[in-house]
């Protein structure tokens, strides 16, 4: 069912349920003012028989019981008016023929002093009349025609149908108005394809819930266009990136094969293969470092590291694996306490990421060095700066050195991948880490990690 049929039919309902109420309630008042009317009139006959009939007590006597019950609920009479003594004896009657009240009827009206009830067909209203010289009851019937109240009843139902008509009509309308924008959302969104992402959801000046729609689908085109421009970029340079070293492999590999030559010659070209492997397997670690970052970051644990010992740790690394490169660490005032190092992440994307910024720094470097400087803050907000003393980073490329595989045109004789900086960031980003990149006036690059 669609939206607009279930939002006409809610309406409907909603609006039959109130219609309903409100034409029963003047239903009831018209036939509850109805009887009171009527009942006054009772009242008013029975005041004035008091005022005729008991004026001359002596004068009345026990009526003959010559009535005549008749055979349905329906008296042949349309009104009378009766009175009774204390001893519960019918002692006038405008109708004699007429059946007198009931035992039950009288000795209700004793107790409490005026009664309405229903005496068959007829509305009756009884009260007791006090004399000087006895108590007398006198009960006024009457029929009360429901003509005008039947009459009523019928044109409420069928002003109840008509105006359901004219709701579903209206909130049919009115429905289709209110999706009208959404429709247009709707299809906007079926005309954006793949192969052009940079359309848009045109959006209305107002606030409203739509305009929030059309602002959110925005936000989704957004991402979903980003992600396709990785997706895009990341085969093309994945398969650049492997492409270079297979083709090197197989070359080298090619020339070697095609004639006899001395040992010295076969151990070059492998251990050149195994320089053109090595790159390989380093870019694969970081594809999947990488992967992993954006497939299952809930799966990374996080504990409680030291980030002096991360420091040390990461420069033991660097030492390792190029002896060539030159570090230091500087450290700001030191916390009083152990917990004042402490902070929460995953000890080895930290340490990773650290030693990849160390690592560019040490290569962009003339003298292959890097300092390494720590401020320690109370409130937990470290800084760490990774400086270099290399040429700089253009402001233009700042925002472009964290996309994965991007390298600048003039570091391309430098041997990289173009992941490391991109992995670096998904790290810091995984951990709510600011980074920002500086150019000092004096050269070199500073890059900024401040800690939550």
């Amino acid at each position: 069912m669609q939206i607009r049929t279930r939002l006409t039919l809610l309406f409907l309902l909603l609006s039959a349920c109130i219609l309903a109420a409100v034409l029963f309630g003047v239903h009831w008042l018209f036939k509850k003012n109805t009887e009171e009317t009527f009942f006054q009139g009772l009242d008013s006959k029975i005041e004035l028989t008091a005022q005729t009939v008991l004026t001359n007590e002596n004068a009345l006597r026990p009526l003959a019981h010559d009535w005549i019950a008749p055979e349905g609920d329906t008296l042949p009479f349309r009104e009378n008016i009766t009175v009774f003594d204390n001893s519960y004896t019918r002692v006038f009657s405008m109708r004699l023929g007429a059946v007198p009240v009931s035992f039950n009827d009288l000795e209700e009206i004793y107790q409490k002093g005026e009664t309405r009830f229903k005496h068959f067909n007829l509305l009756a209203l009884g009260k007791k009349i006090n004399t000087q010289a006895a108590q007398y009851v006198v009960v006024a019937e009457g029929y009360c025609d429901p003509v005008e109240v039947e009459n009523l009843r019928n044109i409420l139902i069928y002003s109840f149908l008509i105006g359901m008509v004219l709701v579903a009509l209206s909130g049919w309308y009115y429905a289709g108005k209110v999706l009208q924008p959404m429709s247009q959302i709707v299809n906007e969104v079926e005309r954006i394809q793949p192969s052009d992402l940079s359309r848009r959801v045109a959006t209305s000046g107002s606030h409203d819930e739509l305009a929030r729609m059309a602002e959110t689908f925005n936000n989704l085109l957004d991402r979903v266009e980003q992600a396709f421009q990785m997706q895009r970029m990341f085969v093309s340079n994945v398969s650049h990136e492997l492409k270079n070293p297979l083709t090197a492999i197989r070359a080298q590999l090619d020339v070697t094969l095609q004639r006899e030559r001395a040992p010295e010659a076969y151990r070059k070209a492998l251990q050149s293969v195994l320089e053109d492997i090595t790159d390989l397997t380093e870019t694969e670690q970081k594809l999947l470092q990488l992967a992993r970052l954006y497939n299952s970051p809930q799966n990374i644990e996080f504990s409680p590291t030291r980030l002096d010992e991360l420091l040390w740790q990461a420069v033991e690394q660097l030492k390792k694996q190029h002896p060539d490169y030159q570090s230091s660490i500087e450290f700001g005032e030191m916390p009083e306490t152990e917990e004042g190092l402490l902070i929460s992440g995953s000890e080895p994307l930290l340490r990773l990421a650290l030693l990849n910024l160390m690592n560019n720094a040490c290569k962009y470097s003339p003298d292959k060095s890097v300092r390494i400087h720590a401020i320690f803050k109370p409130n937990g907000a470290h800084i760490i700066e990774v400086i270099d003393n290399g040429p700089g980073i253009p402001e233009a490329e700042h925002a472009l050195i964290f996309e994965p595989f991007y390298r600048s045109a003039r570091h391309l004789t430098v041997k990289g991948t173009g992941i490391g900086l991109s992995l670096v960031k998904s790290i810091l980003t995984l951990h709510q880490i600011e980074l920002s990149v500086e150019n000092p006036s004096n050269g070199g690059t500073v890059f900024r990690l401040i800690f939550p």
